[in-house]
C-alpha cells in the first residue's frame, strides 16, 4: 500500500461503500476534462466510470449519509470524500476553485449540471436538427458513421427511449432502428445509390449495422 492509498479503508464492505486497492484520491476517471460545452459527454463518462467502480450511488442519491456515529457512516464519509476527489480531478482547475466546498459528491455533481446542463428541449431539438441534416459529404463511410452514431447515443441520453417489457417496447425498438436506417441512408453520398438502392429492396430491412457493413464493402 503506497502513501496515496493508505489509511483509506479497503474492503470494508463489497457494497459500494467499499474503496479498493486500485483507488486513490489523485486518480482521473476521465480522459477529457470537463469544459463549458461538453458537459453531456463528459456527465455521461462520468457516470460510466463510477458505475463501474460501484460508486454511481455516491451522485445519483440512491446512497444517502447514513445515521451519524456509526461506523457505515464512517465508511461512507470516507469513500465519499473519494468520488468527490475523482470528479474535481475531472474539472479543470479554473471551473473547479468554483465547486471547492459542495458538502459532498452528490452536492457538488448538482450544483455542476445546475451550472453546466442545459434544459432538455434546446438538446433535443439542436441535435435533432443536427442529425436531420447530416450527410456524408468528405468523409470517408468509418467517419460518417461514427459521427452520425455519436449523435444518436447523445439523442438518447437527453430523449431516452421509455423501457418496459409490454408488447409495445419491440414495436417502439424496431421504429427506431427503421429511422435511423433511413438517417444513414440519407446522408451517403451519391456514389452509394447503387448499394443504397439494395438496401432499401431488402426484406426484412437489415438493421443499421448491417447496412454500414454493406457500405463499407462498396467503399472498400
Amino acid at each position: 500500500m503506497n502513501e496515496a492509498t493508505a489509511g483509506y479503508g479497503f474492503g470494508v464492505s463489497s457494497s459500494s461503500g467499499a474503496i479498493h486497492t486500485s483507488d486513490f484520491p489523485g486518480m482521473v476517471l476521465v480522459s477529457t476534462p470537463l469544459t463549458r460545452n461538453n458537459y453531456l459527454l463528459w456527465s455521461r463518462s462520468v457516470k460510466v466510470a463510477l458505475t463501474a467502480k460501484m460508486k454511481l450511488s455516491f451522485i445519483d442519491g440512491s446512497y444517502p449519509k447514513p445515521a451519524e456515529n456509526t461506523e457505515e457512516c464512517k465508511h461512507w464519509i470516507r469513500t465519499d470524500s473519494m468520488v468527490f476527489s475523482w470528479i474535481m480531478n475531472s474539472i479543470p482547475k479554473d471551473i473547479a476553485k468554483a465547486f471547492s466546498y459542495a458538502k459532498s459528491a452528490r452536492s457538488l455533481w448538482l450544483q455542476l449540471e445546475a451550472r453546466f446542463g442545459q434544459t432538455n428541449g434546446p438538446m433535443i431539438y439542436n441535435l435533432q436538427r443536427e442529425i436531420a441534416s447530416i450527410s456524408q459529404g468528405n468523409m470517408d463511410i468509418v467517419s460518417y458513421f461514427t459521427k452520425i452514431t455519436m449523435l444518436w447515443d447523445e439523442l438518447e441520453c437527453v430523449d431516452p427511449t421509455p423501457e418496459c417489457t409490454c408488447a409495445s417496447q419491440r414495436t417502439v425498438s424496431n421504429k427506431i432502428a427503421s429511422t435511423q436506417l433511413m438517417q444513414f441512408l440519407m446522408g451517403l453520398n451519391d456514389s452509394f445509390i447503387a448499394i443504397r438502392s439494395q438496401i432499401l429492396v431488402m426484406d426484412p430491412l437489415p438493421s443499421v449495422d448491417k447496412a454500414y457493413s454493406l457500405v463499407l464493402r462498396v467503399e472498400s
